[in-house]
């Protein structure tokens, strides 16, 4: 996969879309509201159950991936096992995502989205235009097939959040209307 915007455009999203409504359910949500059981009613596995912590774990986790690629590449031209096992199922990252996170309190799970998501707009920032088109192979599903050459700027976005989904907003997957989630959440914990 090749990238479809420039580093400065996939940083702009990022950071002035995603991440700040991301900030906006973090400073509008009560503790209750963000650790309430089953509130994300979108992009998730049948048998799955998220609150929103869950879904900070599993964002970040994302996010985390995507420096983890870039550093594998960067520094040792490897390719990073998310990227490199096209059989790599997205219901595992789902599943670990989460559970890898699970001891972590609210507090701690805030802080560790909020600075992997500064570190991955600090990555965009400083990343030039010769790294971001650096050919990036994306091996196929058939083993046998040639990979075909993406680039970095592709490596990225398919990581953050895989096309055809909203681009660089991986949010609107799981929570289409944060005003209609916030009421729905407050309204469920009132009676608590």
């Amino acid at each position: 996969m090749k990238a479809t915007v420039s580093p400065s455009q996939a940083l702009r999203i990022l950071r002035d879309e995603e991440h700040a409504a991301v900030k906006h359910l973090i400073n509008t949500l009560t503790n209750a509201e963000m650790t309430y059981p089953d509130s994300i009613s979108y992009g998730l596995y049948p048998d799955q159950s998220y609150s929103f912590k869950d879904l900070l774990a599993h964002m970040n986790a994302c996010e985390g991936h995507a420096l983890e690629a870039y550093e594998a590449w960067e520094q040792h031209r490897e390719i990073h096992p998310i990227v490199a096992d096209v059989r790599y199922r997205a219901r595992d990252v789902h599943y670990a995502s989460t559970a890898d996170r699970a001891h972590l309190s609210l507090p701690e799970m805030i802080d560790r989205y909020l600075s992997t998501a500064e570190k991955l707009e600090q990555l965009y920032a400083n990343m030039s235009g010769q790294m971001w088109n650096m050919p990036y192979p994306m091996p196929q599903r058939n083993p046998n097939a040639e990979p075909v050459m993406g680039d970095v700027g592709g490596m990225l976005e398919s990581i953050v959040v895989a096309p055809p989904r909203p681009l660089y907003r991986h949010l609107p997957v799981h929570i289409p209307d944060s005003d209609r989630y916030i009421n729905r959440v407050r309204n469920w914990t009132k009676a608590l």
